[in-house]
This record gives structure tokens, C-alpha cells and sequence, in this order.
């Protein structure tokens, strides 16, 4: 008479260790990722001969000497984030239940420390893992431990790791936009550890990114915030370009998507200090810091040829001229880029002090008129009136002209304003007021009448 322990080579009268030793020694040989089918006939089997052998157990009046095992299932769903160690099937062969979110954890730490033919090897020697229930619990628990905490992981681990749980295919119910997500912030922060710089510059583009600029850009952006710093590696007038398009290459156009290993404050600097239409503390800093250089510079070259026994050559004030123009330009370039912003809002959009707002521009002529009057040899009256037509032709153009593309805004400016000295010289008389004033009435005139139909003034409540 044949009894279910024959399938395993045991003897009628074999208690249930002995059977769990023989059907440990099954799996090595049937795994359930190599042959799915085989193991569940095993498993089948394996249910059976136990059934008989807490069946003889109890006849011979003797308690099973390990714990009961859960019933044979079909394969679980997906589990929820509220799942539980106590809900997930143990293989039979353990003879504890299986801590899914301790193996996770093994299996994620695992993951980002060792290469992919270690991951693929450790992961089929983990007998934890032979049963189909627990691998998937174990599987859901590392994609929900991958998304909350980013870990770093080079795509080949990553692949080995999805590929082994089942989840890079459409049946295993991740959503794969988030997958994606998760997978491509993962291998940012495994490109971006030190250690790796040559993968991060094997995928870019290597004719603009050396390996070197790569590592050296990678140490910049992960050290804490300092100003000295900053202001020292922005002193070249590229580097703030270099920086922002290497923020741009490293995370695909996604610098939200970068690790928190590059420093957060670094990356909102340099990314205030390419705000050329803006005043931001970065570029103002980043300015004086040039200017104060270049300053100390135009100083010591001064005072050198006098250190030298040559007091009749002193360049002092010629330097300092050369220096402090172009920043008193850039000053008052700074100063004028609020007041273009606050000019260029629309009438019908709520700004502080509209009325002033929509009125500027005549108001600046009738001052510049003024002063005109009072003092017809001074030329304090184009200090309102440069402005005035500038702005009036400035605003006429975004909001209302529908020229050609060729016509750049700033060309038609520059060339209204140089048009002056020809018509000064064909009248052969002083117009400069006059011009000044018809640049800037008719563009403003014109904008307020294309813009009537939807003229709203309104006030900012702030």
C-alpha cells in the first residue's frame, strides 16, 4: 500500500521533520521562478504527505512537533500598503513566519551595494524567496520602499531586481509612468555618488562634459552651501551658464528629479543667478563680488608704477574710470528691470498704484517738459524723458505691434534713437525734447487705444 510519503523517498512511519528536510531538498532542485508548474505539483504533493503525517500523529496521540502550516492558496493579489507580516503565506519549509519588511530592506540594501550578477545570485539562494506568496509580498514591499525612499541603484541592478519579482510586466499592476519615475531618480542618484562619475559622463554628451568637468561640477553641487564659494566659482562670467545647463543635462530637463545630494540652496542660487529680467540676491552678489575684484585690481595697477619711482605716470583714475563705468551702467540697469516689470502689466491684472501705472509715460514727458521750460540750457530734462520713451516703445511692442519677426525690439528702439542726430542736422536746430516726447506719446497712445477693449484698472491689494 503506497501513502504520499513515497514521493518523497520516505518511509510509512516518517515523522513531519522529516518530511519538511525532504521537501527543502525538493526546492533546491524545483524553484518556482525556473519552473512554476513543477513547484506547484511539488507543493501539492507536499500538502498531501504532511496532511497524512498529523493524520498518524494524532492517532498515535502525539502533538505535531512544528507549528501547523497555512493551507494551500491561489497566488496572492497585489498586497496594500496595510499589509502585514501575519497576512503573507509562509513557505513550508521555514519553520517561523517570513518578516517581509526585514527582507525587503535585505533585499534593497543588497541592491545598492553590489553589482547585478551578485544580486541575481543572491537573490536565487534565498530560500525565503522559493515561495511564489512570499516573493510577491517581498516584491511589492521593495517598490514601495524604492518610491518613498529613492535609493541609489544602477539600472542593471534595478532591472535584475524587477525582473526577478515579476514587476516589469504589465500584469504586475504597478503603475509604469510611476515605475519609470521612480526608476529614473534612482539611477540619478547612483550616477551622481562619486565613485560613479564615469557612468554619469558616459551618458552625456561627452564633446561638452569631460569626465573631469563631470567630477569637478558633481563636488561643486553636493558641498553645503557657502558664499565665499559660490561667489569664488561665479566669478567667471560662463560659469553661471555651465551650471545651469549642467543641471539641465545631468536630470533631462527634470532638476526636480535631482537627488538630495545635490544641495538644494546651491541649485536655487545659481538658478536665481541666471535670471537676467530679474534682481535676485545671487546676481547682485555675484556682480559686486566681480566689481570688488576688479576694483582692488584697477587699484594696484595704480599704484604700482608710483611704487616703481615713476610719479609722473599714475593710470589711478583712468582705471578706476574703466572699472566703475561698466558697473554704474549694470547698476542702473538693475535698478530699471523692476520698474520695466511693474510697467508691463496689463491695466486689467491688479498692480500697486494703477493709475500711476497706466499714466507713467505722459507724466514723465510733462516733467521732462518742464524742466525744459525752467532750464532750456540744461539737459536734466532727459533724465524723465529717456526713460519715458523707452518704456512707451518697450510696451507698445509686446502688447500690441504685429510686425515682422525679422524686427527685433531692440534694434527698432536703438534705431528710432539714433534717427535723432540726422533730424537734427536736416532742421538744424535743437528737436531732442520734441523727439523725445513724440517717442514716447504716440507708441503710449497708440497701446492705450489697441488695449481699450479690455482696459481695466484695478488695485493690488497687497
Amino acid at each position: 500500500m503506497t501513502s504520499p510519503l513515497d514521493a518523497f523517498g520516505l518511509p510509512h512511519d516518517a515523522d513531519e521533520r522529516a518530511l519538511k528536510r525532504a521537501y527543502a531538498q525538493r526546492l533546491r532542485v524545483t524553484r518556482p521562478d525556473e519552473d512554476p508548474q513543477g513547484f506547484q505539483q511539488l507543493h501539492a504533493q507536499y500538502e498531501r504527505a504532511l496532511a497524512y503525517c498529523r493524520a498518524q500523529a494524532r492517532n498515535a496521540g502525539d502533538a505535531p512537533v512544528t507549528p501547523a502550516e497555512p493551507e494551500p492558496s491561489t497566488p496572492l493579489s497585489p498586497p496594500v500598503s496595510t499589509h502585514t507580516v501575519e497576512d503573507v503565506a509562509t513557505t513550508p519549509a521555514m519553520p517561523v513566519p517570513v518578516d517581509v519588511l526585514a527582507l525587503a530592506h535585505s533585499v534593497i540594501a543588497m541592491a545598492t551595494r553590489s553589482d547585478a550578477d551578485a544580486l541575481h545570485a543572491w537573490l536565487r539562494e534565498r530560500p525565503e524567496l522559493w515561495s511564489l506568496h512570499v516573493k510577491q509580498a517581498v516584491g511589492w514591499r521593495c517598490v514601495e520602499q524604492m518610491s518613498r525612499e529613492i535609493p541609489p541603484m544602477s539600472p542593471a541592478c534595478l532591472d535584475i531586481l524587477l525582473g526577478f519579482f515579476d514587476l516589469d510586466r504589465v500584469r504586475s499592476g504597478l503603475d509604469a509612468a510611476a515605475l519609470a519615475k521612480v526608476a529614473r531618480r534612482m539611477r540619478l542618484a547612483w550616477e551622481v555618488q562619486p565613485e560613479h562619475a564615469e557612468a554619469l559622463h558616459a551618458r552625456l554628451d561627452s564633446r561638452q562634459w569631460t569626465l573631469a568637468k563631470v567630477q569637478r561640477l558633481l563636488t561643486d553641487f553636493t558641498r553645503p552651501f557657502r558664499w565665499p564659494s559660490v561667489l569664488l566659482a561665479g566669478f567667471r562670467p560662463s560659469a553661471v551658464r555651465e551650471r545651469m545647463q549642467f543641471m539641465a543635462a545631468v536630470s533631462q530637463g527634470r532638476p526636480d528629479e535631482l537627488p538630495a545630494a545635490f544641495d538644494r540652496q546651491r541649485m536655487r542660487f545659481w538658478w536665481d543667478a541666471a535670471q537676467t529680467q530679474q534682481v535676485t540676491r545671487a546676481r547682485l552678489g555675484l556682480g559686486l563680488a566681480r566689481w570688488a575684484v576688479a576694483l582692488i585690481l584697477a587699484v594696484l595697477l595704480g599704484v604700482l608704477p608710483l611704487l616703481g619711482g615713476v610719479p609722473d605716470t599714475n593710470p589711478l583714475i583712468g582705471l578706476l574710470l574703466l572699472v566703475n563705468a561698466p558697473m554704474l551702467i549694470w547698476l542702473l540697469w538693475l535698478a530699471y528691470l523692476p520698474l520695466d516689470a511693474w510697467h508691463a502689466r496689463p491695466e486689467q491684472v491688479s498692480a500697486r498704484w494703477p493709475w500711476l501705472n497706466l499714466l507713467m509715460v505722459p507724466l514723465l514727458c510733462l516733467l521732462g517738459a518742464a524742466l525744459k521750460i525752467a532750464q532750456p540750457n540744461n539737459l536734466l530734462y532727459l533724465v524723465p524723458m529717456l526713460p519715458a520713451a523707452w518704456l512707451a516703445l518697450r510696451r507698445y511692442w509686446r502688447r500690441s505691434w504685429t510686425g515682422a519677426k525679422w524686427a527685433s525690439p531692440n534694434v527698432l528702439r536703438i534705431a528710432v534713437f539714433l534717427a535723432f542726430p540726422l533730424l537734427r542736422f536736416t532742421l538744424e536746430r535743437d528737436i531732442t525734447c520734441e523727439w523725445l516726447a513724440l517717442l514716447a506719446l504716440v507708441p503710449w497712445g497708440l497701446d492705450v487705444w489697441h488695449q481699450r477693449t479690455v482696459l481695466r484698472v484695478t488695485a493690488s491689494r497687497a
